[in-house]
């Protein structure tokens, strides 16, 4: 990254500014150019879509690019919610909605939402709370003091940096150093991700992030833009992010998505994000979205079946009466099945919750 640099005594540090959540002011959406599909991937479809990744697109207006800092940067945030993990980067997350109320009305809007699904080609849901705008800050020379200092208003590039990447543009660039990564080659534990930019990027260096195709090569997704996003289905992807040179800082969030569908397939995991969260609060949201998944799913189940039952009574009493139907309603093979998967779900959501390192 460029040298830090001096904070502008102009820009606003205050950080007690609440603000309303507002689509006509705080969406400012462009369809993505172009979506990449599995199979660009050299991979099949997933059972949940065949959509792998968009390109960049706009999302976030400039004034909910702004609250989304005022709240992530607030004290309060970094008192509770900073976790330094990796050398390079620390990760800001759980915030929402305690301390972001406005990032949890953005991300819970069904404007958004439905922007999310519609590109996703899945209708979508927050996994939880805790994984709505997950920030990840890159560090610089100033490490974390640097990240308390954080203004509202993202800085811009120096003279300087500005100068260098008109200069160097036009080269080719590998896109990923990993011998100093920012992160590892990994997949998401949670079906999609949207990832937003929120520091200014023009004139950033790096940052891609990288997919890796199913021969072994791999396929570079540009950096998004301040504002803008990319919608990836991570959890079914190796991917990686590339570090960024030549800017004052390098803020991104990632909000993850679980489809609103019970009945559809469900691998989330808590396996890259237990590290980093207050297992206490993580493991009540996290039991009790698995529980309301299961209370959805018996639900159907039932409902199907009492469907089933009115149309044999109508079939084949002639007074239409309940009570004594001679026809079998239920496939106990069919019902076995369907308890299996169930069992299977609550045993893996038992799974996710064992002590770190098992």
């Amino acid at each position: 990254m460029a040298p830090s640099v001096a904070l502008d005594p102009h820009v606003e540090y205050g950080r007690d500014q609440p603000t309303m959540f507002s689509a006509k002011r705080h969406i400012d959406y462009s369809p993505p150019a172009e979506i990449l599909q599995m199979k660009d991937l050299g991979q099949n479809a997933t059972e949940l879509s065949s959509v792998a990744s968009t390109v960049p697109f706009p999302l976030l207006s400039h004034e909910a690019v702004l609250q989304h800092r005022r709240e992530i940067f607030s004290d309060d945030v970094l008192d509770n919610c900073m976790h330094h993990t990796r050398p390079g980067s620390v990760q800001i997350r759980g915030m929402a909605p305690r301390y972001a109320s406005f990032i949890h009305e953005f991300w819970h809007s069904p404007e958004v939402l439905k922007i999310i699904s519609d590109n996703a080609g899945v209708e979508l849901v927050p996994a939880m709370d805790y994984e709505i705008s997950h920030t990840n800050v890159q560090l610089g020379p100033g490490g974390l003091d640097v990240v308390r200092k954080s203004p509202i208003e993202p800085p811009m590039a120096t003279e300087e940096a500005i100068a260098k990447f008109e200069k160097e543009k036009s080269k080719l660039r590998a896109v990923t150093d990993q011998s100093k990564p920012i992160i590892e080659w990994h997949r998401d534990s949670h079906p999609f991700v949207c990832v937003v930019m929120l520091s200014d990027a023009r004139h950033m260096v790096g940052g891609e992030t990288e997919l890796k195709r199913a021969d072994g090569s791999t396929l570079k997704v540009k950096a998004p833009q301040m504002g803008c996003a990319v919608i990836l289905q991570g959890r079914y992807i190796t991917h990686t992010a590339a570090p960024a040179a030549n800017m004052p800082e390098r803020v991104t969030i990632v909000t993850s998505f679980r489809p609103k569908n019970p009945t559809l397939l469900d691998e989330t995991t808590n396996a890259n994000v237990r590290n980093k969260s207050h297992l206490t609060e993580l493991y009540y949201q996290w039991s009790t979205y698995r529980l309301d998944v299961l209370a959805q799913r018996a639900h159907i189940a039932a409902q199907s079946l009492r469907e089933k039952y009115e149309k044999h009574i109508k079939e084949s009493d002639s007074d239409g009466k309940k009570g004594l139907c001679r026809v079998e309603t239920v496939n106990v093979k069919d019902l076995e099945a369907w308890a299996e998967g169930q069992i299977k779900y609550i045993e893996e959501t038992l799974q996710e919750m064992q002590p770190l390192g098992q």
